[in-house]
């Protein structure tokens, strides 16, 4: 009786640890910066995906770091796409602090390079 206690107070430690560690990473930025309602959504964007990490992260894209835009059309990819097209937050968690790589690389890269 006592392990059971001790282990359900420690699943609901870990989930509120979890829970804890999103919202931390989220506080990079307001649900306003990118969201135009109070409860947002990938339909309420304020502009274009491709803009709103243009609008701080310019000098990056400049750089040349990564071509986006493009169609993905590998059967191998889970990650998401924009309208079939390569985004930033198709590698890029915006909801993650510092929009943490979904995945570590070289499986990331993979999921459209197949070499």
């Amino acid at each position: 009786m006592k392990s059971d206690i001790m282990k359900m107070m420690m699943q609901g430690l870990a989930i509120a640890a979890l829970l804890i560690s999103t919202h931390i990473g989220a506080a990079d930025h307001a649900c306003s910066d990118c969201h135009a309602t109070a409860t947002p959504s990938a339909n309420d964007l304020i502009q274009p995906l491709s803009g709103l990490c243009a609008d701080c992260h310019i000098d990056r894209i400049t750089a040349g770091e990564h071509v986006v835009g493009i169609p993905v059309t590998t059967p191998e990819n889970t990650l998401p796409l924009h309208d079939g097209v390569m985004s930033c937050a198709t590698c890029h968690d915006p909801h993650q602090s510092f929009a943490a790589l979904r995945m570590k690389d070289p499986e990331l890269c993979r999921q459209c390079h197949l070499k």
